[in-house]
């Protein structure tokens, strides 16, 4: 066997090693991955509609919370300026308020998070807990006071009179909705991760097993008249 035809025979089995590979890769892709991902999504989307949770919209189509757009607006801004998250406005659609896309899902935790921020509590202060000081205001006298919740469960400190009393205003109900909201946030961003990540597999399959089909018929280039005069020992020109 001569060299050339020696190379051409490598370029072959590697090849065929390149197609199997491919087409085991892009199999694993598409007929295992992908409909696991699918089957997740399907779930979630049963469970979105059995609970029944919508967004609601105006006359014109537009976002409101409370019946104001002013209210759903300021619920925006502290999803997208204050957490930073990257809204996709085509998922907040007036036809479809069901909240089953990571979009809706996220307004509605801000939703639940923006009402008890700005929420109020009536924090009683007895004769023991006066004077104190507190965001700015000196409280001399024992009474209740109407004071704004204005911060995060975990960032209150207990063992302040003050801010003991403000951290009840996230309520377990509170706590166990917005975790609930999170968990379908998570769960609805890994199916489509998922999703992406099989669909990628699947597609580098492909590729594998067309270079090994490439591979393959550029090892059949140099089979034709010229091999044969080689072979059986004609004359060059």
């Amino acid at each position: 066997m001569t060299a050339s035809a020696n190379m051409m025979m490598r370029l072959r089995i590697m090849g065929v090693v390149l197609v199997t590979a491919g087409l085991v890769v892009a199999a694993a892709g598409f007929f295992y991955g992908m409909p696991q991902a699918n089957n997740g999504l399907a779930s979630a989307q049963d469970m979105y509609e059995a609970q029944g949770v919508t967004l609601s919209y105006n006359d014109d189509g537009q976002l409101v919370d409370r019946g104001t757009t002013d209210g759903a607006a300021s619920i925006m801004s502290l999803l997208e300026n204050d957490w930073k998250y990257p809204v996709n406005h085509n998922n907040l659609d007036p036809n479809d308020p069901l909240v089953n896309t990571r979009d809706e899902l996220m307004f509605q935790y801000a939703t639940i998070t923006y009402h008890v921020l700005h929420g109020t509590v009536a924090v009683e202060l007895t004769a023991a807990d006066v004077p104190i000081t507190y965001r700015g205001v000196t409280y001399d006298e024992a009474g209740t006071y109407d004071i704004a919740v204005g911060d995060y469960y975990a960032n209150f400190d207990r063992t302040n009179v003050i801010e003991a009393q403000l951290r009840g205003a996230w309520t377990p109900q509170a706590l166990a909705l917005t975790g609930a909201l999170a968990g379908g946030h998570a769960n609805q961003a890994a199916g489509e991760l998922a999703q992406a990540t099989t669909l990628g597999i699947g597609a580098i399959g492909l590729l594998f097993a067309i270079s090994g089909g490439g591979l393959m018929w550029a090892s059949f280039a140099n089979d034709g008249p010229i091999s044969s005069k080689r072979r059986t020992g004609m004359p060059h020109t």
